[in-house]
């Protein structure tokens, strides 16, 4: 079964059950620019009757599972949110028959959030994403080391990329956690990346291995195409 992972979040430093939760959407279309146009002009029509809080589409650049795969995204506030959509409502129907011949979709994905989702965003904003799924048999020490990795990196020049979490909570990747790197540009998060054989980078980096076994890793850049 495919897998979807993605998405928008900054990092602080606590390991609490969080209400935020989002959904995934995995599609796989042959005109991704095409797929885009409808998100924009849809995203305002189906979003609202499932009180979303904001919503977008990333296009991979790497580690897709199949070439043409996307991601539409919607967060939301809590999980009772995340789970009150249907998808019979008849505009919503209306909507996805203007795109149903021109995508399919593979999966869908629910996730909760274990870091406060971004809350500052706006219709059209773009960032770039290094999502990587974890197994780990320590959340909490996890999540509190990858808070203390962002202060240490933000301290050393990328204040700017932020760090966060989510709860698998459906599919092949189940009870696993999607860890977050985002930052403005993917331009920008080659940077972060080429920093990891500096000193801090390794001295910081240095107590992960021990304590999560990766799975999967991918890369993308999104648009937010939706904010309540």
């Amino acid at each position: 079964m495919k897998k979807t992972l993605l998405i928008l979040t900054s990092f602080l430093a606590s390991f609490v059950f969080a209400a935020p939760a989002m959904n995934v959407f995995t599609i796989n279309t042959a005109d991704p620019m095409g797929y885009m146009d409808w998100a924009r002009a849809s995203a305002p029509i189906t979003s609202p009757p499932s009180n979303t809080a904001s919503a977008g589409v990333c296009l991979p650049s790497g580690g897709s599972e199949e070439f043409g795969d996307m991601y539409f995204y919607s967060l939301y506030d809590s999980h009772a949110d995340s789970l009150s959509g249907t998808y019979y409502d008849p505009e919503i129907v209306a909507e996805i028959a203007k795109i149903a011949d021109k995508r399919t979709v593979s999966t869908i994905d629910h996730y909760s959030a274990l870091t406060p989702v971004v809350a500052d965003v706006e219709v059209g904003m773009t960032y770039a994403n290094y999502n990587i799924n974890v197994y780990t048999s320590t959340p909490q020490r996890y999540i509190q080391e990858l808070a203390t990795y962002q202060e240490i990196a933000q301290v050393n020049g990328f204040e700017d990329v932020t760090l966060g979490a989510f709860q698998i909570n459906t599919g092949d990747y189940t009870g696993q956690l999607m860890v977050v790197i985002q930052a403005p540009t993917s331009v920008r998060l080659g940077e972060f990346l080429d920093a990891r054989d500096q000193d801090w980078n390794m001295a910081a980096g240095a107590k992960f291995p021990k304590l999560r076994k990766l799975k999967r890793g991918f890369m993308m850049t999104c648009e937010v195409v939706y904010v309540r």
